[in-house]
């Protein structure tokens, strides 16, 4: 009798252990991550809030603004759908691509349309005073604040565990 109280309760408190292994170590949450390029480590994160958000940076040649606008489809891409930028000097393109389309606004130029499906891209966090913003929902993240200065980042979207979570900087608190 006695040792089948003491099985019961070893088994439940198995059973317990194995739900909070899976609450605590499963993905689940969706995060923009930064992934340090030659180490592999989770650097930073921000919550997928909105599935659009625009990264803008200083152009390093013309010292003018580019905004690239992206959304994030339900399978994880990244999708590239508009280029904003004021300049065509080096480095930026002089026309749309096949489906695109090229408009000149307010002295501006805009490629819209765009449907660039990506995994992942890496972003170098220049080691100058240059602009590198992450724009979600309204707010704005200064990058160079938050990831080191001449570092390369994988950036991309993933499912974090409440573990991963604690792991790396969240740039969106």
């Amino acid at each position: 009798m006695q040792n089948t109280s003491i099985r019961k309760i070893l088994l439940t408190i198995a059973v317990l252990i194995l739900i909070c292994s899976a609450i605590i170590f499963i993905p689940y949450q969706r995060h923009f991550v930064f992934i340090d390029s030659e180490t592999g480590v989770l650097a930073a994160r921000i919550p997928v809030v909105e599935e659009r958000f625009k990264i803008r940076y200083t152009h390093s040649i013309h010292l003018s603004d580019v905004i690239e606008s992206y959304e994030l489809s339900a399978d994880g891409q990244l999708i590239l759908t508009e280029l904003e930028y004021e300049d065509f000097n080096i480095g930026m393109p002089s026309n749309a691509g096949e489906g695109e389309r090229f408009v000149e606004k307010d002295g501006k130029y805009f490629i819209q349309n765009m449907k660039r499906e990506l995994p992942e891209f890496r972003l170098l966090i220049g080691d100058v005073d240059a602009e590198l913003v992450f724009l979600i929902a309204g707010q704005e993240f200064d990058l160079k604040q938050s990831l080191e200065r001449g570092k390369i980042y994988t950036f991309r979207a993933e499912r974090l565990s409440i573990y991963q979570q604690s792991e790396g900087v969240n740039i969106y608190e």
